[in-house]
């Protein structure tokens, strides 16, 4: 059961509460960061070999997260989430630091572009579910949709500034600039971490071991139907989507001339898009927000049609509709997400859909691209999409999230 920690800062209104509004800034500049780097891992594994290389050195660093994912959810549900996110934090940029020292010595190579991954892979996968339990010890219930909203704006800003600042960074000072960029985004949110103090306290989980905590997890996922059903659509969200923009919209750019230029232009109009859309959440808290946040989302499935058959103008159409929809429904899923699911499974329930988006939605951007090589782009939109109302359809219908509320 969660209780008020003695001595901590009363809870304020959102917008007045320095704890929520400085954690989720400095979430927004290590999103920054984040984008930098990967910028510069991409440019620099290209670099020195092929885009094969920059594959290779991309999931070097997601496959042990992706494998480690439950095991850090366990943790995230059994130890102090702040040292858990600090000491993760400090970690990476340990790992900056050995790698700009490495840097200097001998170059810019595979081996420490790899090394450099793997071990981020495996922080990652410890920071990401120890993060997800912290909103819950910040903030009521009744906020946890209009926090989301705040940390997904922060975000969405922090990565649509990112990338292109990656990119001046690198071409100024190369990789050694981009490390040093991310170091200093992490040693920012420790820094910020450090004075957050909870609120509230979450029980934890005690004795056994962390595999056993894992299958306890799991046992609590299929025994508790409306924390299984919301799981379940929300791992298959993005593994329906992402294809569409990230393989659909690109081969279309191409075959249509509509350039490089065109594809930024319209991820550029995703992102603004998701922007709005999450500002717009921030002041909409619906009751039912899970039915809503599904109901909202019966949009993108007509928006990735739009984008398979449609000129140029109606893609635009479908990107701005898909980043709106996106940024309104996602603080109500992620805010009914947190409140549903019992305190004492909160990392691990998270690093369950974590895994699912993680395994998923990279076989599915190849299914998408061996439909697309067949019968073409178009038709594999709508084939996508109509999975997608597959999956929103069994949201709204099981009665545990039509029916499901914050309190």
């Amino acid at each position: 059961m969660t209780t008020t920690i003695a001595g901590a800062p009363p809870a304020r209104p959102l917008h007045r509460d320095p704890m929520v509004l400085g954690w989720s800034v400095a979430r927004g500049i290590s999103s920054i960061g984040d984008e930098i780097w990967y910028v510069a891992l991409s440019w620099s594994a290209v670099q020195l070999g092929s885009p094969a290389l920059a594959g290779l050195v991309l999931a070097c660093g997601s496959v042990p997260h992706a494998l480690l994912l439950l095991l850090g959810g366990a943790f995230a549900d059994r130890f102090n989430t702040r040292r858990l996110m600090i000491g993760s934090d400090l970690a990476r940029v340990v790992v900056l630091l050995g790698g700009l020292l490495t840097l200097a010595v001998g170059g810019s190579s595979a081996g420490l572009l790899i090394t450099v991954a793997v071990l981020f892979g495996i922080v990652d996968a410890i920071y990401g579910p120890a993060s997800a339990t912290l909103p819950r010890q910040l903030v009521p219930k009744s906020e946890l949709g209009r926090l989301a909203g705040i940390r997904q704006f922060c975000d969405r800003i922090g990565t649509f500034g990112g990338a292109p600042l990656g990119g001046l960074i690198v071409a100024a000072w190369g990789l050694g600039g981009a490390m040093l960029a991310d170091a200093v985004s992490f040693i920012v949110i420790a820094l910020v971490l450090i004075g957050v103090r909870p609120r509230w306290t979450l029980e934890r989980e005690t004795g056994g071991s962390a595999l056993g905590d894992v299958r306890d997890g799991l046992r609590y996922l299929g025994q508790t139907p409306r924390v299984r059903d919301l799981v379940i659509a929300l791992s298959g969200l993005n593994v329906f989507m992402t294809p569409v923009i990230a393989v659909g919209v690109v081969v279309r750019a191409q075959h249509e001339g509509w350039g490089a230029s065109g594809v930024g232009l319209l991820t550029g109009t995703l992102g603004v898009g998701a922007a709005v859309g999450t500002a717009m959440a921030m002041k909409w808290r619906p009751r039912r927000s899970a039915f809503t946040g599904l109901v909202i989302l019966f949009t993108q499935p007509m928006a990735m049609v739009l984008a398979g058959f449609a000129p140029l103008v109606g893609v635009f159409v479908a990107m701005a509709a898909v980043g709106i929809t996106a940024g309104l429904a996602s603080p109500m899923l992620s805010g009914a997400f947190q409140a549903t699911v019992g305190e004492r499974y909160l990392g691990r329930c998270g690093a369950v859909t974590s895994t699912a988006d993680a395994a998923l939605t990279p076989l599915a951007l190849s299914g998408f691209g061996v439909l697309a090589g067949v019968a073409g782009v178009g038709a594999s939109c709508v084939v996508f999409a109509l999975g997608y109302v597959g999956l929103l359809a069994y949201g709204v219908t099981r009665p545990h999230l039509r029916l499901l509320t914050v309190d």
